[in-house]
């Protein structure tokens, strides 16, 4: 063994026989072992110069007699396996020193005798090196996943900006529709009650002209109810009053239809009031039902008359939107149902519709701005995803299930909020990240 070449190589070594006793030390060693260790280590039992060690590397050595095979162990696994110390070359601090160990079998070719070759090397530059390169990496990670959480929270902005955008057109184009409709509106009803009056008049005149023909020219009485059965004055005077009751309904109803609209779309934005859910439900179902007439309504609030404190727009647009998905996914025939009843807690509303379902890839992401299933220009993709935010605004939970061909149910779950909780309310709406269920 050429030992002054072994003591200039910048790897610890240690042979030990199979007493595990220790037979040579090379210089790497020998220098960082304890001082009080280095002039009594060799011929030494392993375990009474390292004993905290023993275990660890009798095990080792072990199975490289037994086996005939090399072991190794890496830092990463056990970075100090020896109480070494190293200096860092730039700084000249002294640290730990991190190992990488292996053992190698060893067998003397003069005396046939089996050793066990402790080869150790000095890692910690590049074991802190690697460490600073992790940490670095889990900064990024870090960082991307805060970039990430801003871009969704500037996402959810930019949604909520955009419906609120299209709640103040809805709110201006619902008030110039009223408008526009009430002015004919009025001057077809006054036609209508003077048109019911003239009518009534015509049908008085045929009758009494009846009984003058009857009582002056009885003669001519044949004739006049054959002119009178020719212009079927008979039926006219059987379906007049209907057809002019219906007309009068409809326009009460279309009169109804815009004061509600109305009186939805111009809700203040950013108010915060008590609001009737059951009215609030039963409005949204009639301005729904207009549009999409496939489908049946049915509404349930317990108790009655229930009030929620609310910021009355983003919740109305919220179930708004909620509805409005429940009935376009119906195509032919089916059931939406709006069930809204009051909890311990707070208030549990549930949607449910019969209609085409959402597909399991799809249920994720349904929550997503700009996320959508519809044909190009049938749809933005930002009713749910704006109908989430306004529940989380409010400290709710909103949760979806659905089967593809079955139909769908949302359930929204809210507390019970005070007077003096809607700034709180705002605030963690801002702050708190979208999620997608």
């Amino acid at each position: 063994m050429n030992e002054p070449l072994l003591d200039k190589l910048p790897v610890g070594i240690c042979l030990v026989n199979e007493s595990y006793e220790i037979v040579y030390l090379n210089a790497f060693f020998l220098d960082r072992m304890p001082s009080d260790l280095r002039e009594v280590a060799l011929g030494k039992p392993l375990a009474d110069v390292f004993p905290e060690q023993i275990k660890f590397l009798k095990r080792r050595i072990k199975s490289v007699f037994v086996l005939k095979h090399p072991s190794f162990s890496y830092w990463e696994q056990r970075p100090h396996i020896f109480p070494f110390k190293s200096s860092r070359p730039i700084t000249g601090e002294e640290t730990q020193m991190v190992q990488n160990m292996e053992i190698v079998p060893h067998k003397d070719s003069e005396t046939q005798q089996q050793y066990a070759c402790i080869l150790i090397q000095d890692v910690t530059a590049q074991a802190s090196y690697f460490k600073a390169q992790t940490q670095l990496a889990e900064q990024l990670k870090e960082e991307h996943e805060a970039q990430r959480k801003l871009i969704r929270k500037l996402d959810r902005a930019q949604s909520q900006l955009i419906q609120a955008e299209k709640m103040a057109s809805t709110g201006q184009l619902a008030a110039g529709i009223a408008h526009e409709i009430n002015n004919p509106m009025g001057f077809v009803t006054a036609n209508l009650n003077t048109l019911e009056q003239y009518a009534q008049n015509l049908l008085e005149t045929c009758e009494a002209t009846k009984k003058l023909f009857a009582s002056h020219a009885p003669e001519r009485l044949e004739d006049l109810e054959a002119l009178f059965e020719a212009t079927h004055v008979e039926l006219i005077e059987e379906d007049m009053g209907a057809l002019l009751q219906e007309s009068k309904d409809g326009l009460d109803r279309v009169s109804e239809i815009v004061s509600t609209l109305r009186s939805f779309a111009e809700e203040p934005q950013h108010a915060w009031s008590y609001l009737n859910l059951q009215e609030t439900a039963s409005q949204l179902v009639q301005l729904i039902s207009t549009q999409f007439k496939k489908p049946k309504y049915k509404v349930s609030c317990q108790p009655e008359q229930l009030k929620w404190y609310c910021e009355t727009a983003s919740f109305k647009q919220a179930l708004t939107n909620l509805m409005m998905n429940a009935a376009q996914s119906i195509e032919d025939s089916g059931l939406v149902m709006l069930d809204i009843k009051q909890t311990q807690s707070g208030v549990a509303i549930k949607i449910v519709d019969t209609g085409c379902g959402i597909k399991e890839t799809n249920l994720k992401r349904v929550f997503e701005p700009f996320f959508t299933t519809r044909p190009e220009g049938k749809g933005q993709g930002l009713g749910l995803s704006v109908a989430y935010s306004a529940i989380e605004k409010h400290k709710g939970k909103l949760v979806i299930n659905s089967r593809e061909g079955k139909g769908t149910v949302i359930e929204v779950r809210l507390p019970r909020l005070q007077e003096d909780d809607d700034t709180t309310a705002n605030e963690s709406a801002s702050t708190a990240p979208s999620e997608s269920l």
